[in-house]
């Protein structure tokens, strides 16, 4: 209904999601593309299975939401990736970020925005007690990364610079083009 009334008044919207059924709404979406601006982001993380199963237990499979990318941009709609968050030391090796970026352009997404994990409040607290039980070499380095709720600027800079190098070069390989997003 939310998505029908801002059709209705061809009020601007973005959505991002996590989930594949983004897709019942498709012609809805459609109708707003058409009449405001309008645009869709599906998170993939990563589409590594074991980061998947670890980060992402209960949540849609990688390649579901990939699917429902490509569902949207046929139908028409403004719809990308958005690699979110990109989780240091777990999914930010370059070969992950590669396979994902690939896999995206595989199913024809050419927006793919991302982000480096921010912790902050009891999202802080949850992810370091698992981190804590899962990863146990990981927690001292993100102690240090992870002074506040962002990680360096430096960092995040580094991180940027290694997707932007990786969609470079897979687009290179690929009849569509990225864009880059923040």
């Amino acid at each position: 209904v939310a998505l029908e009334v801002l059709c209705e008044f061809s009020t601007p919207a973005s959505v991002v999601t996590k989930g594949p059924m983004i897709v019942r709404d498709k012609d809805v979406l459609a109708d707003l593309c058409a009449r405001a601006e309008c645009r869709v982001y599906v998170s993939v993380p990563c589409v590594d299975e074991d980061v998947w199963r670890s980060l992402e237990p209960g949540t849609a499979h990688p390649m579901q939401r990939l699917r429902a990318v490509r569902e949207l941009v046929d139908a028409g709609i403004d719809a990308g990736v958005l690699m979110s968050p990109i989780v240091p030391g777990i999914s930010s090796k370059p070969s992950l970020l590669e396979r994902t970026i690939k896999a995206a352009s595989d199913h024809g997404v050419r927006i793919v925005g991302s982000n480096v994990m921010h912790l902050e409040g009891g999202t802080r607290d949850h992810f370091m007690r698992w981190l804590e039980q899962e990863q146990p070499q990981l927690v001292e380095g993100y102690r240090e990364l992870y002074r506040g709720k962002y990680a360096p600027i430096a960092y995040r800079r580094e991180v940027s610079n290694v997707v932007a190098a990786i969609k470079a070069r897979v687009m290179q390989n690929s009849e569509c083009r990225m864009q880059t997003v923040s």
